[in-house]
């Protein structure tokens, strides 16, 4: 997926490097690159689990939405539930961090922008604008191109300012226990359903943002990574106590698959789940 087209026939890597790409609805597997990799959707709308470095985010995508950028020499592992089209965005690491020096900025501001999906109508279009350009592939593309690379990092830097959480900031007061026990309860209900985090933000009256950071005061944990143990929890009592397939448990679980379901409960319960059944059941 971080494959780029080439865009300048000269052997200086250009400003920015483009790949129109149509993405099945399947499990993908991002291998480390020296540059940010940022994805603009063009076409479909999907459900998007996004993992890095062992950290895994939800985010519903949709046409005109940026997928979670990247960074350099990060591996990454999506999952989308619909086929979709992206437009990939290579962004050279040196030009982000010269960038932000330049400008008083850390390259680290980025990291909200790396863990959940968002949008930005100018930047949406930058993208778009500098990809026709740069497809004429004459001097007057490659300016706007390496015009626009320094438009779209401080965009980017600018609107990771805004979304991330200022040091300054008061701690955020925990959820009180009976509102955790209702989000518990909805979690147990619904757990066979695509559950978001403003779903359950919505129960207990406030944004994502400011949930999240609640509940993970109260908890020790993210409402994502939660709700991942509670699936791996009901799939560990299916897998002992009932005969149903793992493909079957997944779907119960509310995963997309058993792949889904295989690849999460290997990383938190170490042994893959036929494995656990077998050894459980002995």
């Amino acid at each position: 997926m971080n494959s780029a087209a080439a865009l300048d026939p000269s052997p200086v890597r250009p400003a920015l490097c483009f790949d129109d790409v149509n993405l099945d609805a399947t499990e993908l597997h991002d291998e480390p690159a020296p540059h940010f990799t940022l994805c603009l959707v063009l076409q479909g709308e999907a459900r998007l689990s996004h993992r890095i470095d062992d950290r895994w985010h939800t985010d519903w995508l949709r046409p005109g939405m940026f997928a979670p950028i990247t960074p350099p020499h990060a591996g990454a592992t999506l999952h989308l539930s619909q086929a979709q089209r992206h437009l990939m965005i290579s962004i050279g690491a040196d030009a982000v961090a010269r960038i932000a020096a330049e400008t008083g900025q850390a390259v680290e501001q980025l990291e909200p922008l790396q863990a959940r999906s968002f949008k930005d109508p100018f930047l949406s279009d930058l993208c778009r604008r500098a990809w026709v350009e740069t497809r004429a592939t004459d001097a007057l593309g490659r300016r706007f191109a390496r015009s626009a690379e320094e438009a779209l990092i401080c965009g980017l830097l600018r609107v990771a300012s805004a979304t991330g959480d200022s040091p300054r900031r008061r701690p955020p007061a925990a959820l009180p226990a009976a509102m955790l026990k209702r989000i518990h309860d909805c979690c147990i209900e619904h757990l066979n359903e695509p559950l978001e985090v403003a779903d359950l933000a919505a129960i207990a009256g406030m944004g994502p943002q400011r949930f999240g950071a609640a509940f993970k005061a109260a908890t020790g944990r993210s409402p994502q990574q939660y709700l991942i143990g509670l699936r791996v929890d009901q799939a560990r009592d299916l897998l002992v106590n009932s005969r149903l397939v793992i493909a079957e448990i997944a779907l119960r679980c509310g995963f997309f698959d058993q792949s889904h379901l295989t690849t999460t409960f290997t990383r938190r319960v170490g042994v893959p789940p036929l494995r656990y059944r077998r050894q459980a059941t002995r």
